[in-house]
């Protein structure tokens, strides 16, 4: 889920920019349609004195429909070179391979908790939550993982996660998270543990 609302705001700004586009579009077909069907003589007769200038004009009003289009289809194209679109918070679960941020560079991973509710309890919201936020500092994938170790991490709002693949049981990482309010758990610190003292 990271960068989940992030990515919503950049699919608004880029429809925005698409239906203006296509409303520009849609009123052109919408005027050459009505000169054709009901304007034969006028529209001859328009077409006769068209001065230089309405060419001029109307040359210009397509080349910017041009340009609005080559800047969404340049802006998609960064935008998916940038980071992977997620159509759903499964997909990020599911990954074989979960790209990491870069250390000191996270953000809150969001979350479903109407209230926050500190607690460790296995299968409960906030616990899986926390697993979450675990698996995205490392790039460990839900599927690769095992997770050693969820403790209390000094403050209510504060969690240690110890965390390793199944492929590596003796390269660990410790995770500490800290809960945002409204946005869910954040990475804070990773440190590779020399050895894996729950081994």
């Amino acid at each position: 889920m990271q960068g989940f609302r992030y990515e919503q705001r950049k699919k608004k700004r880029i429809n925005r920019v698409l239906n203006v586009a296509i409303s520009i579009v849609t009123i052109l077909i919408l005027f050459f349609a009505y000169q054709i069907f009901f304007g034969t003589t006028t529209s001859e007769v328009m077409t006769e004195e068209m001065t230089d200038e309405e060419e001029t004009d109307f040359a210009s009003e397509e080349k910017t429909i041009e340009s609005e289009q080559e800047e969404v289809d340049t802006s998609e194209t960064s935008e998916s070179e940038i980071e992977p679109a997620v159509e759903d918070e499964d997909a990020i679960d599911n990954e074989e391979t979960e790209e990491p941020a870069s250390d000191g560079e996270w953000q809150p991973i969001g979350t479903e908790q109407a209230e926050f509710t500190p607690g460790f309890t296995e299968g409960s919201l906030n616990r899986l939550e926390m697993e979450q936020a675990v698996r995205y500092a490392t790039g460990i994938s839900q599927d690769n993982m095992i997770l050693w170790r969820i403790e209390n991490g000094g403050a209510p709002t504060r969690a240690r996660g110890v965390i390793s693949e199944k492929a590596t049981p003796d390269l660990a990482y410790e995770v500490y998270i800290e809960w945002v309010d409204g946005q869910g758990w954040m990475p804070v610190e990773k440190n590779e543990l020399e050895f894996n003292p729950y081994r």
